[in-house]
């Protein structure tokens, strides 16, 4: 059995007002596929919402990957917790 999922069904794992950790440096290993999917989730389904994401460092970059760029929406994060 594999324990691989994908980016969709990882979004879906993702409750209200859960605390979501990312983790990467810029745009090096970006989880941006997942990150997307949770933007889409919520743009479909109106979850989650309220969630909190924790990254020791910027997740994405101006060199087109988004990142956290992709939670942006008004209800969506309730608070982002970061460092650079």
């Amino acid at each position: 059995m594999s324990k691989l999922v994908s980016a969709a069904q990882a979004a879906g794992l993702i409750g209200d007002g859960m605390v979501v950790s990312v983790s990467s440096s810029s745009g090096l290993g970006c989880p941006d596929a997942v990150l997307a999917a949770i933007g889409e989730r919520f743009d479909a389904q109106g979850h989650p919402k309220n969630i909190t994401t924790l990254h020791p460092i910027a997740a994405g970059d101006m060199y087109g990957i988004r990142g956290i760029d992709h939670l942006a929406k008004p209800g969506l994060l309730k608070r982002t917790l970061c460092g650079s």
